[in-house]
């Protein structure tokens, strides 16, 4: 297929025309990383190519795009992607280059979840724990990122909603009053072993 002129009709995208009129839509990066203005003419190989290029980099823009609203998991760009693509090999070459760049990164994600999980919602450490699994962040990272998260810090927060169900639940004493409150805690996603750890401290 000989190529006979370029033409520009958006921002970073052309046409390409070939001998018998047929027109090829290409990225602008694709016809420079693959050395275009200075081939006379593609083969088939080459043509085969530039479409999947082509893809790779339309994919890549959209994931920069949903990336840009907040942080995303790598599990969350693949699921997003494979509603628009459905080869795994163009999704994960999309993943690679954006791992490589910089915008896709599970151990930041995680960190900068957890930070505004903890500033912003009442949710507790067994909580943010699921939804990190649930985003397919690796476990070891996982650990780290909930194991870093101030002991201290946590305890304030149950016993603010301990303090709390105890003023809103005045019918209730004791045993029973207790149990309302450890479920309340569980339901709020903290680890049964803080819970059981903080409530202990408090006289029914």
């Amino acid at each position: 297929m000989k190529i006979v002129k370029y033409e520009k009709i958006k921002k970073e995208k052309y046409n390409k025309y070939s001998e018998n009129e047929k027109i090829i839509q290409l990225k602008e990066n694709v016809i420079t990383e693959n050395e275009l203005l200075l081939k006379k003419e593609i083969e088939k190989e080459l043509y085969n190519k530039l479409n999947i290029d082509n893809k790779v980099f339309e994919l890549y823009q959209i994931a920069i795009k949903y990336i840009s609203i907040r942080l995303r998991s790598i599990k969350e760009i693949k699921e997003y992607l494979l509603k628009k693509e459905e080869d795994i090999n163009i999704i994960n070459r999309v993943c690679d280059k954006l791992i490589k760049n910089k915008y896709l990164d599970d151990e930041k994600f995680a960190k900068a979840y957890i930070k505004d999980k903890l500033n912003f919602t009442t949710i507790g450490d067994y909580k943010l724990r699921k939804e990190l699994e649930r985003l397919g962040i690796d476990n070891n990272i996982i650990e780290e990122n909930i194991n870093n998260i101030d002991s201290n810090f946590l305890r304030e927060r149950i016993k603010k909603i301990i303090d709390k169900d105890i003023k809103n639940n005045k019918k209730y004493s004791g045993i029973n009053l207790k149990n309302k409150v450890y479920n309340h805690l569980l339901t709020q996603g903290y680890s049964q072993s803080k819970v059981i750890e903080t409530i202990n401290t408090y006289d029914f």
